[in-house]
């Protein structure tokens, strides 16, 4: 067990996924939230579909949809994947970039 400097249980280490892990959850093909930062500091978040481009995730969208135009301003992103209809089985990544 992994010890947190408290003495208790670090209850994250023991539910990380390994990288080869998080390789197989992003390839079962779930859509994922993408937030992107509009420009009065508020987050959008959308619902999408993605895919594989040379081994990196990859969207499609139209130039002028509101991510489009709020990444032109801000590169910041955070894409969330999850999975899971209880509490006990929820499970996700986050790739922030």
């Amino acid at each position: 067990m992994t010890e947190s400097m408290g003495g208790g249980v670090n209850q994250r280490g023991l539910i990380r996924m390994t990288p080869d892990e998080i390789d197989a959850f992003l390839h079962e093909r779930r859509p994922m939230s993408m937030c992107t930062i509009n420009h009065d500091g508020s987050i959008h978040a959308v619902a999408m579909w993605y895919g594989f481009l040379d081994g990196a995730i990859a969207i499609e969208t139209k130039a002028k949809a509101q991510k489009a135009r709020n990444l032109e301003r801000d590169p910041r992103v955070t894409c969330m994947f999850e999975d899971g209809d209880y509490y006990e089985e929820l499970r996700g990544v986050e790739l922030v970039g």
